[in-house]
């Protein structure tokens, strides 16, 4: 048992260091060598222990022309490799997609549905867009209260958030005040429809 905890913990250094590595080395050098920072990435995307990492940051440096040229296609395919391997920033990451249409047709369900997959990890910022999103599309009571759970959880995960954990509290209060005027409004129209 002993072995296992060790190995494990092994592992996990292991892993935040290569990832740290990772966005050092593309940070420092992306500016000044942007192909051998691209050889990098693609290396641990695509060799024969894909790192999702660098399949994320691949992408994301895609998505955004930083330091490579800006190409959708290709954002898109190393963001989705990110998320076939369970990254939570690479879940959320295509939960954007779909709702700003930016790689992906705009859909703001199929958004809901990846943001929720992401927030289920307890990532912070994946919790926070599954509140908005819920909380400006509501179409009923439950879309609140579940708007007010994910809200909730993300004012509370301010290590992932910083002072958007702020933000998520004020939204939070928001949908609160929305659901009871709902409530408030129900009881209304069925004492209306007594009388």
């Amino acid at each position: 048992m002993f072995k296992v905890l060790i190995v494990t913990i092994l592992f996990i250094c292991e892993t935040f260091a290569q990832n740290s590595f990772i966005s050092y080395y593309v940070f420092k050098w992306g500016a000044e060598r942007p192909d051998i920072v691209e050889r990098y990435l693609k290396k641990g995307a695509t060799g024969k222990d894909k790192n999702p990492t660098s399949c994320y940051i691949l992408g994301s440096l895609y998505l955004y022309g930083v330091f490579l040229k800006k190409d959708l296609k290709e954002a898109n395919r190393y963001i989705t490799m990110a998320a076939d391997l369970k990254l939570p920033a690479a879940i959320n990451s295509i939960g954007d997609g779909y709702y700003s249409g930016d790689i992906r047709v705009k859909d703001v369900d199929m958004a809901l549905k990846f943001y929720k997959k992401a927030a289920k990890t307890g990532f912070g910022p994946a919790q926070f867009n599954a509140g908005v999103v819920l909380l400006r599309n509501y179409k009923n009571k439950d879309d609140l209260k579940k708007s007010i759970l994910y809200l909730g959880k993300a004012s509370k995960n301010y290590g992932d958030l910083g002072e958007i954990a702020k933000a998520a509290e004020q939204y939070k209060l928001e949908a609160e005040i929305k659901l009871k005027r709902l409530i408030e409004m129900k009881k209304k129209t069925s004492a209306k429809q007594t009388s």
